[in-house]
């Protein structure tokens, strides 16, 4: 791989800049409040998998912050289109990120939002992810559990001590003890032939291929259940994995729990579904 191709491409309002210019006001509320939102898509080539989806998404997230956004969804669907094919790698990462803008505190009146989008090479992962269970929990009542804002602190918190622990993620609980997400997917669980998922009153977030995995699912005629319920439940599943953007349907091998390590098969359901998904978003 080249150099050209190991580098990320980064646009501002539509405009490309070098690296070393890539930045945005440290009095943006995107930096002072958290105050924006941000969605991470998946580019194969020039094409943007599930980008209507994803900016449906983001447009819901801006209504929840009050947060009018500063271009057109055709302009921002070209941008984003722009930013991938100015990237040489066949598979990329795209992250959309739209801050709040600068504005005096509390005044109630927006500033200039920056859309930063940044393309970098990616390629999906292949190995079973080890799981962590977090100690962090999550407030499923809140809306913002929802939307994807830039306040992701219980988020990274939870994936940093997962990685210090060297698993690849973390499980996020509620503050009822009920199994919502892991810090960056969703999560699915098979029992006697029954997918399993967390309701989005779990307090998951509604994940784009969340959604397309329970469809396609259901198409291919797998009973598909959301559910609330517990971390005994998960635990004693046949099969385990997780959907995202950037992995698609990825097994867990192994969920760590205090001292207790449990262990988990690669089945047929995640099998099937993996590489239909898969199918699914290569030739979409």
């Amino acid at each position: 791989m080249t150099n050209d191709r190991l580098k990320t491409i980064t646009t501002i309002n539509g405009r490309r800049v070098p690296r070393q210019r890539a930045k945005i006001s440290v009095f943006d509320n995107a930096f002072l409040y958290a105050d924006g939102v941000f969605e991470t898509f998946l580019a194969i080539e020039d094409r943007v998998v599930f980008l209507e989806e994803h900016i449906a998404r983001l447009y819901r997230g801006a209504q929840v912050l009050g947060l009018e956004l500063p271009v057109e969804r055709s302009t921002l669907a070209r941008w984003m289109v722009n930013t991938v094919k100015a990237h040489p790698a066949r598979m990329k990462k795209l992250r959309l990120t739209i801050t709040g803008g600068e504005s005096p505190k509390w005044t109630g009146r927006q500033g200039a939002p920056q859309v930063v989008l940044s393309a970098s090479p990616h390629s999906l992962p292949r190995q079973p992810f080890k799981i962590l269970v977090s100690d962090l929990r999550i407030d499923h009542r809140s809306i913002f559990r929802q939307i994807k804002t830039l306040s992701y602190v219980i988020n990274a918190a939870a994936l940093k001590r997962a990685k210090l622990q060297k698993c690849d993620d973390a499980l996020l609980l509620n503050t009822d003890a009920r199994v919502a997400e892991i810090t960056t997917a969703n999560i699915f669980w098979v029992k006697k032939d029954i997918i399993y998922t967390p309701a989005l009153t779990s307090g998951c977030l509604g994940g784009v291929t969340r959604q397309v995995t329970i469809d396609e699912a259901r198409t291919l005629g797998c009973r598909v259940e959301e559910v609330e319920q517990g971390l005994r439940s998960l635990l004693s599943a046949e099969e385990v994995f997780l959907t995202s953007s950037l992995k698609l349907v990825l097994p867990i091998s192994l969920i760590n729990h205090h001292r207790s390590h449990h262990r988990f098969e690669t089945g047929a359901v995640t099998r099937t579904l993996a590489a239909h998904i898969r199918q699914l978003v290569m030739h979409r």
